[in-house]
Order: C-alpha cells, then structure tokens, then sequence
C-alpha cells in the first residue's frame, strides 16, 4: 500500500463523500462549492417531493424565469429519479420563493451578486432575496447543493436544517479563460464549460479566440481571416451566430463573454489570409509564435478596426481583451523595410514603434467604446496605455503591486495555470490534479499594498490548449477550476485545505452528475444518474 503526507485528508474525503450519498437525520453540513460568506446550519430534516416543489418570484426576468425552470426540471436539484414521497415524511418543504430589488438583466463587470438563503426549521416556504437577477440565479445553485438524495429510501431531503447564508463575492471578475486557437473546441464543449462556471459561481469566460496557429472567428468584412486560418482548410471556424449563441447562453447563466484578439504578437495566422498583415523576418521564422503584425501598414489598422467593430456588436461585454503578451520585436528589426519604416519616422527603438501600435489601437478601441483589457506584458514594458486600462497578470506575481501601485486595475492569473505541472515555484506534486492545492492556496492580493487591495477586481484559471481539446478538456479543467472559483468567491479566511478537499469531493461528484468531466480528486463513490 502506497502511503504519503495526503493520506489523512483522502480519508476524510471518503468519509463526507459516503456521508452525502446516503443521506440520514444526522449528517454533516452541506458541502457547498464556493464557500458562503456566512453559512450557519444545524441537523433538522424538510423533504422535497420533486412532483410538486416549486419556485417562484417576484420578478418578471425572463432570465431568472428560465433559470428557476432549468433548476427544476434540469437535473440541477433533482438529478435521480425519485418515487411519490411517503406520507410519513414530514416536515415537508414546498415551495422557495425569491424575492428580487430589481430585475434589470444588463450583465456587466460589477453587477451585485449577493443574496441571502434562509430555510427555517418548521416551515413549508424557504426565502431567497437579492438586490438583483444575478445574485438569486447564484442562490439558485447554493440552494441546489444543499438538497441532498437518500439513494436508499429514494427520497430529496434538506438535512441541516435551519439554514441560513448570507453570500457576496470578495471579486468581482472571477473568469476562465479557454483557448480555441491552439486546439478548436465545438461549441457544444464551449457552451458546457460555461454551464459548469455556473456552477462554480465563476462569471466570466475569457475565450483566448485567435492565436498564431489559428484563427477560427468569422468576420464578414474579411473573410479570409477564417476562410484561410481557420484549422480544416477553415472548416474548423465559429461563424458569429455561434458567437451570439454562446453570449446569449453565458448571459442566461450569468457568465460574461470577454474576448480576446491577441496583438501585436502571436499573429502568425493573420497572414493565411492576407499575408500583408504579418511581418517577413527569417532570422526568427523557425518559430510561428514570433511572427507579430506589421504595425507600419494602414491596411494593419483597416483590418483591426473593422474586425473589432464587428466583434463588439457580437461580443456584448464593456470589456475587450487586446492581448499584448510575448512581442518577438526582434522580428520587426530583422525586417529592412520596417526599420526603414521606423528611421523616416524618427524612432530609434521596437519600444517607439509598440508604443505606435499601442496607440492607433487605443484610437480603434475609443472607436468602439470598450474597456481594454491586456497582458501585464505592456505595462512591464514600460508602454503607455489608457488610465482605465484592466491588466492580467500572468508571468511574476509582483507584477500585481506594481500595476496597483501604478493606479491601474489587476487581474491575476498568476499561479492558476491550468496547463502547468507547477503552476507556483515549489508547487510540485506526486499527481499532477493535486496542483489544485497550490492554485488554491494562493490569493490574487499577494504582494499588493493594503492601500491598493481594491484595485485588485479579481482573477482567472488558465487552460491554454496545446495538449487540450474536447477530448480531454473537461478532465484537465474541472474540478481544479474549482479552487480558483473559491479562491476568488469566498473570503480570505476560508484556507482549510481539509474543509475544501471534503467539499471539492462532493462538488466533483456534482459537477460529474450535470454531464461534466470532472475527474476525482481522491477515492471516493459518485453515483450518477445514469445508473440508475
């Protein structure tokens, strides 16, 4: 027998993994994925009879109509099939009903996602309020993961009775990005990865959507763009109704669609389709991911311009992601007629001629009245960039202090590499799904003054897909994400790496039984519907 230092907290994930699946009058508290803000809870008993439960609100959003409907009848509470229930079950609760401040369903970066859960001892009616649609579709879930299914008896139960949860986010963008360039994901992966942010509490996916092996997203105003650099002979693209359709559908479930057009750099496919656009320099030509765009040609900032309007009437988000990370300058210096270019234009530097293409797409950005995202690359690089600029952090956490300090927003994905073996120096482990553990344990206002800690708005899990595609990507991602969700969604205080490792069991299982691919963190027993 193969014994280590995780042994102990193995043993307690199989213990609260068979507490929850065969469930009694006396069993632990809920093993609810991200931790509340308050959770207080004891061990009374109500029971649901899925044939006549009900939710309702005071809301007219279609939204959280729909949302209330899919929890129902979408195998969210009520995953198993379950018999008439016993007339000897009692108490019994009936019906939830929300009550919401406003139903205003514009979704951006900020909107309010609290709400409270109170499920009394003896009453038949469970309460959830909130200011708006957003936080009463997040209590929706955290009402779902504390209905538990006696698999024995057949019977839905809320056994922790009473129940109460007041909840906010600490962050207010809590994202994943997915990379559809390096391997193409079908919509179908897409639209299931953002059902499972869902469930995480996530509200933001970040869809890395070109990159310099491929570009897959459509542009009507230039079709080449994925006629030709597209994988498939442009087969393997994203025409932009998929693109409304996978809005549209992170909307429902209140997850933002940020996307991101890598630029200057990583632009090897933008010349499959117009050679033009990209920059001829042999000495670094061995490696695709050196090749930027020629930022000296007009025609450079007539395809930018016209492809990001058209984005921006698709992708519906205040925020845009321009990139800006790993710029191979020495390309444009091993070019004679850029640095012909550059010295009729009186600069002496790559630094001045980013700084050039940095700003005809700050123009280009105005234009279309979106918020810049971009990498930490272009601050590090001492470029220039709009005071309401938001930087993602991912190469060195100091980066994080440094733009606060700067007065600029941050987002961190530093240290939630999804792809790395060890997402944080030192962060080895014996089975590579362990590296939640690390992704966990580190929290985005690392190394950033107390004065700056509220320009830090959040962070991201990073899934970059050289060795991903649907094949595998559920497995890879879900449930080390999950770390990362309640890293960015629960206080600062909640640490207890054995508290999570029993609730991140449960949760896996959760995630696997809604026809997700969590893979298990430790041995544990998760029967699914299906079997039964």
């Amino acid at each position: 027998m193969r014994m280590n230092a995780k042994t102990s907290s193995v043993v307690v994930a199989i213990a609260v993994a068979l507490c929850c699946l065969f469930v009694s009058e006396n069993v632990q508290a809920a093993q609810v994925w991200p931790h509340p803000t308050s959770i207080s809870q004891m061990v009374g008993v109500a029971y649901l009879d899925p044939k006549t439960f009900t939710i309702t609100t005071n809301s007219n959003s279609q939204i959280l109509q729909q949302a209330i409907t899919r929890y129902l009848t979408g195998g969210l509470i009520f995953p198993f099939k379950a018999g008439s229930l016993p007339a000897n079950k009692t108490p019994v609760l009936k019906t939830v009903t929300i009550t919401v401040q406003s139903s205003n369903e514009d979704l951006q970066l900020g909107v309010n996602e609290a709400y409270t859960l109170d499920l009394s001892l003896s009453g038949s009616v469970g309460n959830i309020t909130a200011p708006t649609i957003w936080g009463a579709i997040r209590a929706l879930e955290t009402f779902s993961q504390v209905v538990d299914f006696n698999i024995t008896a057949g019977t839905y139960a809320v056994t922790t009775l009473p129940v109460q949860i007041q909840d906010n986010p600490r962050f207010e963008w809590r994202g994943l990005l997915i990379d559809t360039a390096r391997h193409y994901l079908p919509v179908s992966t897409i639209l299931r990865t953002i059902d499972a942010l869902s469930y995480s509490k996530f509200n933001t996916l970040h869809w890395h959507a070109v990159d310099a092996e491929s570009f897959p997203i459509c542009s009507k105003q230039y079709p080449l763009l994925c006629g030709k650099g597209a994988y498939g002979n442009g087969l393997a693209n994203y025409t932009q109704q998929q693109i409304s359709q996978v809005v549209s559908y992170g909307k429902a479930r209140g997850i933002r669609v940020v996307p991101e057009f890598d630029t200057p750099g990583h632009a090897y496919s933008w010349g499959f389709g117009y050679p033009q656009l990209v920059v001829n320099c042999p000495k670094y030509e061995s490696n695709i991911n050196n090749i930027p765009l020629d930022p000296t040609q007009t025609f450079t900032y007539d395809v930018i311009s016209a492809l990001f309007t058209e984005m921006s009437t698709l992708f519906t988000d205040n925020c845009f992601h321009i990139g800006g990370d790993e710029v191979v300058t020495g390309c444009w210096s091993n070019n004679a007629a850029i640095t012909q270019w550059m010295s009729q234009h009186g600069m002496s530097s790559t630094t001045q001629l980013l700084q050039y293409y940095e700003d005809n797409l700050k123009t280009i950005m105005t234009n279309i009245n979106k918020t810049t995202v971009a990498w930490e690359d272009l601050f590090d690089g001492g470029i220039k960039m709009p005071a309401h600029t938001i930087y993602e952090v991912w190469d060195e956490s100091s980066a994080m202090g440094a733009i606060t300090s700067a007065g600029f927003r941050a987002i961190n994905a530093y240290g939630y590499y999804l792809d790395q073996q060890t997402p944080l120096p030192g962060a080895t482990y014996y089975e590579w799904v362990d590296t939640w553990k690390a992704m966990y344990g580190h929290d985005p206002v690392t190394g950033v003054s107390s004065h700056n800690t509220n320009l830090v708005i959040g962070g991201e899990a990073v899934m970059f897909a050289e060795q991903v595609d649907e094949t595998n990507f559920d497995s890879r991602v879900w449930p080390r994400a999950c770390a990362v969700a309640e890293r960015l969604w629960s206080p600062s205080t909640i640490t207890d790496l054995n508290d999570a490792t029993s609730r991140l069991v449960e949760h896996r299982c959760r995630l696997a039984r809604r026809g997700i691919g969590a893979g298990p963190i430790a041995p544990d027993f998760c029967a699914l519907p299906s079997w039964f």
